[in-house]
């Protein structure tokens, strides 16, 4: 188990595809966890947290971004490169009161998300894409950021193509 694990959040799966053919596929990657973002987890554990005060949102939204580099004090204001919902693209979300499953395991448990996410260009390509964030605003830059999943590969998403993924929350280094 690694010590310096910076994040809580894993990409478990994620598959680029054009059609039937798979371009990309890679597992088990692993984030950065932003100070804002867990500023909230930590509000929302210790502070009383709960929908109605805002701690905890009603959904959580994954993006696509291309910042070349991503930072511990990044913010929603960090993100560059963000595909324009002109061309179909919208961040994604996901329900916190029924978006995810609690998996105990035998020495860590995780939130997994209950249904595959997808990212589908319609219209036009977008491009290049570096990372997925998680936020807690479906558009703007008026909200927390969360965390950055680094690809590791830049990916030029077609017209047509689609990116699904799922992922899982942990608190500790699987």
């Amino acid at each position: 188990m690694s010590s310096n694990w910076p994040g809580i959040l894993i990409v478990d799966e994620l598959i680029h595809k054009r059609g039937d053919l798979v371009l990309l596929e890679k597992r088990n990657l692993k984030n950065i966890l932003h100070l804002k973002g867990e500023e909230q987890i930590l509000k929302a554990l210790f502070a009383g947290g709960n929908i109605s005060n805002a701690f905890i949102p009603s959904f959580y939204y994954l993006g696509l971004d291309n910042r070349t580099t991503v930072a511990v004090g990044d913010q929603l204001t960090s993100i560059t490169g963000e595909p324009l919902t002109s061309t179909g693209y919208a961040r994604a979300s996901i329900s916190s009161v029924n978006g995810f499953s609690i998996e105990v395991g035998t020495s860590s448990c995780k939130a997994k998300t209950t249904n595959l996410i997808g990212f589908s260009a319609i219209s036009s390509s977008w491009g290049p894409i570096k990372n997925l964030f998680l936020a807690n605003v479906s558009s703007g830059t008026a909200g927390i950021l969360y965390s950055t999943v680094t690809i590791g590969s830049d990916i030029v998403v077609a017209a047509g193509d689609t990116i699904s993924l799922r992922f899982s929350m942990t608190l500790r280094n699987p």
